[in-house]
């Protein structure tokens, strides 16, 4: 069984490596998700018009039954585990999950308000382009804990 989650991402990845990683775990999640990848352009303005352009656009592609999680280097970190266990008990009650890597301008404070929860992929900064990778990458060792596979040692 294959499950839907979203994706949504400001900013394309500028570096041929970034997007060929990208299109290799898009490839080896396909055995366990439908992802749906949105690609949405930074906002031109500057401060919190455009953090709030950005919200607008985000909304866009949000149901009302979905689950947002934000990822921000604020949220809180999980180990690799309780990441797969906690996709697992939302996918086993149906939850649509809409996953959102910021752009370098950070989160409106209204969309924070609205959201689900937020992730850490670790304390540290990275670059846009590099946390929607990790993300990726994480996703796929999530459900090869899931599944048994030998991925994750």
């Amino acid at each position: 069984m294959t499950y839907p989650i979203t994706l949504i991402v400001f900013g394309k990845s500028k570096l041929p490596a970034h997007r060929e990683l990208m299109e290799h775990y898009q490839t080896l999640l396909k055995r366990y998700v439908r992802l749906t990848l949105h690609e949405l352009p930074e906002s031109k303005q500057e401060g919190t018009s455009g953090l709030a352009d950005e919200a607008v656009r985000l909304r866009k592609h949000l149901k009302s039954q979905d689950y947002l999680i934000l990822l921000s280097e604020a949220g809180p970190a999980m180990t690799s585990q309780d990441f797969a266990a906690t996709l697992s008990t939302h996918l086993n009650r149906g939850t649509s999950l809409v996953f959102a890597v910021g752009s370098s301008h950070g989160w409106d404070e209204g969309l924070k308000q609205e959201a689900a929860r937020f992730l850490s992929l670790s304390p540290m900064t990275f670059p846009h382009d590099l946390a929607r990778i990790l993300f990726c990458e994480q996703l796929y060792r999530a459900f090869s804990i899931l599944q048994g596979s030998p991925y994750h040692k």
